[in-house]
């Protein structure tokens, strides 16, 4: 009879440069001023770290998805062999339903995988854009000797 160990797999490592995102505090507005900072450098990092913790996320949800794949193959060439060896039905079938859940912890897990990773991509698309709209203006505003109004001030 076949030993089902689990094998222990390290956690993929973050995307290189990406940090944990602070200030979030549990959905709550104005918690950390992290989050209150809009200037252009500022939203640039957040979406650069958002995109790449998707892209580690959804990394980590691939990984964990092939691993939930062999795992049910296992439970099921274990079924097999536990009714080959005529053990009672029972076992057979709680195997068998072990590896149908395992299939279909699987598919839900690739499901995540590729939300997490459209997730990411509109990350990429959103900082482009927010890149190729504002950066002019950042580059006039930064270059400038003296300080400008906020934007907004001549909206009065």
């Amino acid at each position: 009879m076949s030993d089902l160990t689990p094998r222990s797999a390290p956690a993929p490592a973050p995307a290189r440069g990406a940090s944990t995102l602070k200030g979030a505090g549990g959905g709550l507005r104005g918690t950390s001023a992290v989050w209150d900072d809009n200037r252009y450098a500022a939203v640039q990092q957040r979406l650069k770290d958002l995109a790449a913790t998707m892209d580690a996320i959804s990394d980590s949800l691939l990984h964990s998805a092939k691993r939930m794949k062999q795992n049910s193959e296992e439970a099921a060439s274990t079924a097999a062999a536990i009714a080959r060896a005529d053990l009672d039905g029972a076992f057979v079938e709680l195997t068998e339903e072990t590896s149908s859940a395992l299939v279909t912890a699987h598919k839900a897990m690739k499901k995540a995988a590729r939300s997490s990773q459209s997730l990411a991509e509109k990350a990429h698309r959103a900082q482009t854009l927010h890149q190729r709209m504002y950066q002019p203006l950042d580059q006039v505003r930064s270059g400038r000797r003296h300080r400008t109004p906020k934007p907004g001030f001549f909206n009065r």
